[in-house]
């Protein structure tokens, strides 16, 4: 009886040590940002301090909008971190199996597939607005 109740209880610590799949939104500007977050038929409004972070519910997929009004299609799995004003994914697990992700060429070090690839320039622009 000894033997089931160790097995149980560790394969009850494998089921908790498996990695959540949830949306991470941190926020690395010295600012707070207020996002949105939209997902099929609700809309959620965060405001991410500075060094801190945010899981907003993104199960099946959301948008996240910020102030400024650019907007990023978000899967619901990525590590996310606001920087000078913009998302730029940090981790998107299953990325390197992912057809969409694959066939772009994304590169978890650029701003998400939303964001226009522009210079450096064209996003101090947007912020300005």
């Amino acid at each position: 009886m000894r033997i089931v109740t160790i097995l149980g209880l560790g394969v009850l610590g494998l089921f908790f040590a498996l990695p959540a799949q949830a949306l991470t939104i941190s926020n690395t500007d010295p600012d707070p940002h207020t996002i949105t977050v939209k997902t099929a038929s609700d809309s959620k409004e965060l405001t991410v301090e500075p060094e801190a972070a945010v899981e907003p519910p993104c199960d099946s997929g959301c948008t996240v909008e910020l102030e400024n009004g650019e907007q990023y299609e978000m899967k619901g799995n990525e590590e996310v971190s606001i920087e000078g004003g913009t998302i730029f994914v940090d981790a998107a697990p299953g990325a390197a199996g992912d057809d969409d992700n694959a066939a772009t060429g994304a590169d978890p070090d650029q701003p998400s597939d939303a964001e226009p690839q522009d210079s450096a320039a064209d996003h101090s622009k947007a912020g300005a607005q």
